[in-house]
């Protein structure tokens, strides 16, 4: 039988895995990757990891944990905050860890999004998301979707006039779309209008096409370029955090 160290020795890894591998597989056929299967263990091993830093927490006898341990654990809270952004469950646990993982620069990095987030600030939480560090990065990607939906969903409603237009570049850079073809492709999914030179969206409530599904995952610009100045196993295995 496993102690609760042993297994988060085993987990930790793990939860790196799938937290690679929900963003890296995000745009392959459910033939061969299926992201609810992978959300399902990803949530199961955090659960799991997550017990065990509580089971060590509350067992006075244990050894002291060392530097590099808490910097794993740090990192996996970052993690879970990320995973589960909007969850209220999560958001409570931020609340109550140990004030050396509240104090870490990159756990403040993520509740501050996830803060923001709860809050409806979906500004604050697309400025900070190209600000986390490669993997958690990659993991708060596969949400954009979701957030730019939202986001010009709140468009149509806070520009819904016939005469007013949003410029295209604006909205790349608060969207994180690498470029007009892919703004193109949002508004086409989602029945907004193009002006007629394509520089700018015009909103209308009306139009917004509620029915649609989201859009799947993609790999972005910003996350690929962390990613290609990391060694892959070295991030996995958590011996290498930023």
């Amino acid at each position: 039988m496993y102690d609760a160290r042993q297994k988060i020795r085993l987990l930790e890894p793990i939860v790196m895995f799938l937290a690679y591998s929900r963003y890296r597989l995000c745009e392959e056929s459910i033939e061969k990757f299926d992201p609810k299967i992978c959300n399902q263990h990803l949530q199961e091993c955090l659960t799991g990891v997550l017990c065990c830093y509580e089971e060590l927490d509350g067992q006075e006898s244990s050894a002291e944990p060392t530097i590099r341990e808490l910097e794993r654990r740090c990192f996996v809270e970052c993690l879970y905050q990320v995973f589960n952004l909007g969850s209220p469950e999560s958001f409570t646990r931020a609340l109550s860890l140990p004030d050396y993982v509240r104090q870490d620069a990159t756990f403040k990095l993520c509740f501050g999004l996830c803060l923001a987030f709860q809050q409806g600030n979906l500004y604050r939480v697309l400025m900070a998301l190209p600000q986390l560090p490669h993997i958690l990065c990659a993991l708060a990607a596969t949400k954009l979707q979701a957030i730019r939906r939202s986001l010009l969903q709140i468009f149509t409603h806070a520009y819904n006039n016939k005469q007013l237009t949003v410029p295209v570049p604006y909205l790349l850079r608060l969207l994180l779309i690498d470029g007009p073809a892919g703004l193109q492709d949002q508004c086409r999914h989602y029945g907004i209008s193009l002006s007629a030179d394509r520089k700018a969206v015009h909103f209308n409530k009306t139009d917004f096409n509620h029915n649609a599904d989201l859009l799947k995952p993609q790999h972005e610009r910003f996350v690929e370029s962390k990613l290609k100045r990391i060694y892959l196993p070295e991030v996995l295995l958590l011996k290498k955090f930023n």
